[in-house]
């Protein structure tokens, strides 16, 4: 996704981690530009030229679908894991389906919660650090159902727990 800041920053946030242990090899970085099909075909092709490929990344769960697909398709369901982020409800009930291993969600409600927090810490005259964090989890077969709830209170709990 070639000028999308938050598709750069992932696919280098996600290359970095992978560096200093060594363990793992990038064999392809594919821009699938946002599409679900696109997404599918390249994973179709990459499967293809790396049969022995035990994972993908993808920079959004519509994307990590295609991709699910792909090795559904190639019949390499339980060799291949598949990654992505947003954490949409589809990407939810794939990985409740055993399909999709893992997302990565930035829960946008508690995102804009923060958000609001800073604006109103602001306006009372408070100093602001440059960079705010706001929350995020991997979301697997371990935790889905915990974080399925729409309860905003439940979630921060949740994560406060979140090593």
């Amino acid at each position: 996704q070639p000028g999308v800041y938050a598709a750069a920053q992932r696919t280098r946030g996600f290359k970095e981690t992978l560096q200093p242990g060594g363990k793992f090899t990038v064999v392809a970085s594919v821009p699938a530009n946002w599409s679900r099909e696109n997404a599918y075909n390249a994973a179709a092709t990459i499967l293809q030229q790396h049969p022995d490929l035990i994972g993908f990344y993808a920079n959004n769960d519509g994307m990590a679908l295609g991709v699910v697909e792909a090795v559904a398709a190639a019949g390499k369901s339980k060799q291949v894991a598949v990654f992505g982020t947003d954490g949409i409800s589809d990407a939810y009930a794939s990985i409740k389906r055993g399909e999709l291993t893992g997302t990565v969600d930035s829960f946008p409600v508690l995102t804009g919660q923060v958000a609001m927090e800073v604006v109103l810490r602001l306006i009372s005259g408070q100093k602001i650090s440059r960079v705010v964090s706001t929350p995020q989890a991997l979301i697997t077969k371990d935790n889905v159902d915990a974080f399925s709830t729409k309860d905003n209170i439940k979630l921060r709990q949740l994560l406060a727990q979140q090593k």
